[in-house]
């Protein structure tokens, strides 16, 4: 019978044997290396590195007021965030002072958001401002335009065109009214160094100084202030009996407007035109105490404005003017508009 006879220590080691063990020592080195890479967060054998999330842009919108105006281009702004895959927020001054805006474009700055909007309250005084802003991120002027400082474009409403149609649907207004068609006309504003203020009111002059009889007395500054705005209307309608057509520049003077004219005594009502589409503007269209508003777009102010800073930022060519149109309302085309408000706000 033959005996296996095992191996001792002593025994010599065969070339076979050697290569067996340093088979075995290279696999495990092999296997060591591979389980190290998959710790120190390497792929794994047969998956491939994925790729590093790009960044989202962070936007802002700064508007001149707190007015319910804004809640529109809001919704503008929203879409955009969807569409375009970024993010924005919205920054609005309570009182509509240059000094709130200022702030936030310092706040802006030290957040490091990419791009920003801004509907300057002051264009002349805030240019230096806005031009330190736009040496560091791409910056649209929404509304109310700074022409002379570097932003790269302005959205909205070409503001003496609206004028136009503001002074063109008063001379409607005076010729549909009961009362008398010559006399004087008083405008309601915030404050007349905006551009959007002075450019209507160029618009309105433009027009109305052409009508015979008509008196354009000097404007009724409110500063944002929507128990001023409702105060001035008030002195103008006890102040000038002779007083035959009231115009509403900015969004809130329509309420101011209407809510002043409601609660008045006089006999003679004076013809009233508006901007924008606050709800209350509608109602008294509706209720046929304001003949007209003349309506801009803010949804497009906010989303046009978004799309502008995604295109700069992306190298991409931007448009230095987006004309987002104007529509003059009355109440034959009252159900409609406010139907399509009403969709466009949800």
């Amino acid at each position: 019978m033959t005996t296996i006879q095992s191996l001792s220590p002593a025994a010599p080691v065969t070339a076979r044997a050697r290569r067996a063990i340093a088979f075995a020592i290279l696999f495990g080195l092999a296997l060591f290396g591979c389980k190290d890479k998959n710790a120190a967060g390497g792929a794994a054998p047969g998956e491939s590195a994925k790729p590093a999330a790009a960044k989202v842009l962070h936007f802002a919108f700064v508007t001149n007021n707190s007015s319910d105006f804004w809640n529109i281009a809001e919704k503008g702004v929203h879409k955009a965030e969807v569409d375009f895959g970024i993010k924005a927020e919205m920054f609005r001054p309570l009182k509509g002072e240059v000094s709130d805006q200022q702030r936030f474009l310092e706040d802006i700055e030290v957040q490091n958001f990419d791009g920003v909007a801004i509907s300057p309250i002051d264009a002349a005084a805030m240019t230096p401002l806005l031009d330190k802003v736009a040496a560091r991120m791409p910056l649209v002027c929404a509304d109310s335009d700074a022409p002379n400082s570097k932003r790269v474009a302005y959205v909205g409403s070409n503001n003496v065109n609206a004028g136009h149609a503001a002074g063109k649907a008063a001379i409607e207004a005076l010729a549909a009214s009961a009362g008398a068609k010559t006399g004087k006309v008083a405008l309601f504003v915030g404050r007349m160094d905006m551009q959007n203020a002075i450019d209507r009111k160029q618009g309105i002059e433009e027009t109305l100084g052409k009508v015979p009889g008509l008196e354009i007395l000097p404007v009724f500054l409110d500063n944002a202030d929507r128990t001023k705005a409702k105060k001035n209307v008030e002195d103008a309608l006890a102040r000038y009996p002779d007083l035959v057509l009231m115009i509403g520049i900015w969004s809130y003077n329509g309420p101011a407007l209407a809510g002043a004219t409601r609660a008045s005594t006089r006999k003679q009502k004076p013809a009233i035109v508006v901007f924008d589409e606050e709800e209350e503007t509608l109602k008294a269209i509706q209720d046929g105490l304001i003949y007209a508003t003349v309506t801009q777009k803010p949804f497009e102010f906010g989303y046009q404005s978004m799309k502008l800073l995604k295109d700069a930022k992306d190298g991409k060519p931007v448009e230095k003017s987006v004309d987002t149109g104007l529509v003059t309302v009355t109440k034959p085309t009252l159900d409609q508009f406010w139907d399509q408000l009403r969709t466009l706000k949800k």
